[in-house]
């Protein structure tokens, strides 16, 4: 109904205005103007809405803007073949261009179930790994551990619950991923802000981390940066994806750095590691859920949803996330919130 509504709302306006100058144009030369009036029909509506407003045009046209004025009657015969060749031309035109508009979204409709598949896809593949490389891991452990030929003394037992204790934190934080990525899609989970330090932000990000890792993040953080208004918690979680990305692609023992400024009425962080870089080609995909870069295959597996976390809860603060090419080699992400000022 709207589609059709537009049409008559298009011919409406169309003809009020063409009414205010036909002292100034010839009488056939509205015939052009109102194609074009059919083609804005048919692009946004369609093939039925463009024949309407063919129909109404013609109408409308001999009307208001040929003589005798307000009235069907035409004066000059020649005006009725103006008319109908009109008619007939719109009418064509019209369901021409609408044909086009709706095979185009015909065809974007494909590409969009094409794209949702292949993203399900890839979801199942990267999730049932996810899943399955822990759940592996415990079942087998736990196996070994209930078998009763073999004899276990506690400093042995208690190797395996670690590691068991290990794989089932990598479930955990599979799981919690998704759950948080739906939630900030949904708007579930949205920022509760207040005034937070952001060296204490960055600090309590880095608690979370193993020793291992927390010890090679070199800092270049000035003293006065100022507090800004954020989720404490949101915020914590999207420095603590693009850390932890930054160490895996760093390999076990290159340095990570991490930066911060202010310039005005923003923060700028930036995470800068050292591995082989993002190509220009896969700089937005990156932020995509599900994407692994090309160079993934060469580091320890994950499910594609950091970044794509990072990016979600960065952008329902306002702020925006990028990232840029390091020489010789790595990548620097940037990271823009505003302070809420």
């Amino acid at each position: 109904m709207t589609r059709y509504l537009l049409a008559i709302f298009s011919v409406i306006t169309a003809t009020a205005i063409f009414s205010l100058g036909r002292s100034y144009f010839a009488k056939g030369q509205w015939a052009f103007f109102y194609l074009l009036i059919v083609v804005f029909a048919a692009n946004y509506g369609g093939v039925w809405p463009a024949v309407l407003a063919s129909v109404l045009s013609f109408f409308a046209w001999n009307y208001f803007l040929l003589p005798p004025y307000h009235t069907f009657f035409v004066d000059d015969p020649k005006d009725w073949i103006s008319l109908l060749v009109f008619l007939v031309v719109g009418i064509i035109m019209g369901m021409q261009t609408g044909r086009l508009k709706e095979r185009e979204q015909k065809i974007a409709q494909a590409d969009a179930i094409r794209e949702a598949d292949r993203l399900k896809t890839i979801f199942v593949s990267s999730i049932s790994h996810e899943l399955k490389t822990p759940l592996s891991s415990v079942m087998a452990t736990v196996t070994n551990l209930l078998e009763k030929d073999l004899k276990w003394d506690e400093a042995a037992v208690n190797r395996e619950l670690t590691a068991v204790k290990t794989d089932l934190d990598k479930l955990n934080n599979s799981i919690g991923s998704l759950i948080d990525l739906s939630r900030l899609e949904s708007a579930v989970w949205r920022p509760q802000k207040n005034w937070f330090g952001l060296g204490e932000i960055i600090g309590t990000t880095l608690s979370r981390l193993a020793d291992k890792q927390s010890s090679r993040i070199v800092f270049l953080l000035p003293e006065d940066l100022p507090e800004i208004k954020v989720d404490f918690d949101q915020i914590s979680r999207a420095l603590q994806n693009i850390l932890e990305n930054a160490l895996i692609y760093s390999g076990k023992e290159l340095p990570v750095k991490i930066a911060a400024e202010s310039k005005g009425l923003e923060v700028m962080i930036s995470i800068e590691d050292q591995g082989p870089g993002v190509s220009d080609e896969e700089r937005v995909k990156i932020f995509d859920k599900f994407y692994r870069g090309s160079s993934a295959s060469a580091w320890p597996s994950g499910t594609g949803l950091g970044l794509a976390i990072a990016n979600e809860i960065i952008r329902s603060h306002g702020g925006s996330l990028w990232v840029e090419k390091v020489l010789p080699h790595g990548a620097k992400f940037i990271i823009v919130l505003p302070t809420g000022v």
